[in-house]
């Protein structure tokens, strides 16, 4: 995929840190770091927000850690009632 340069501001802990992480290998770059770092915020958000529709839907906490396509079938039937799901 193509990729458009930006620029940001950091902290000089927060660049810190990042150069720590590439410099114990653990990223090729600054930049692969940083695409890491969005990456792992836009799965929490995703997360966040499924777990709010589960709320909503009425399920505890313990029914949203089961198998996922049970989760699936009883959220669906939840806020959708007995509706096949597409």
């Amino acid at each position: 995929m193509p990729m458009k340069t930006v620029q940001i501001r950091l902290t000089p802990e927060q660049l810190e840190s990042i150069d720590g992480k590439v410099d114990e290998g653990l990223f090729q770059s600054r930049s692969e770091a940083i695409r890491d770092y969005i990456r792992k915020a836009e799965f929490f958000e995703a997360l966040a927000q499924f777990r709010a529709l589960a709320a909503k839907a009425g399920l505890t906490e313990e029914e949203v850690w089961k198998d996922d396509e049970a989760i699936r079938k009883a959220l669906y039937r939840k806020l959708f009632g007995n509706a096949k799901p597409a």
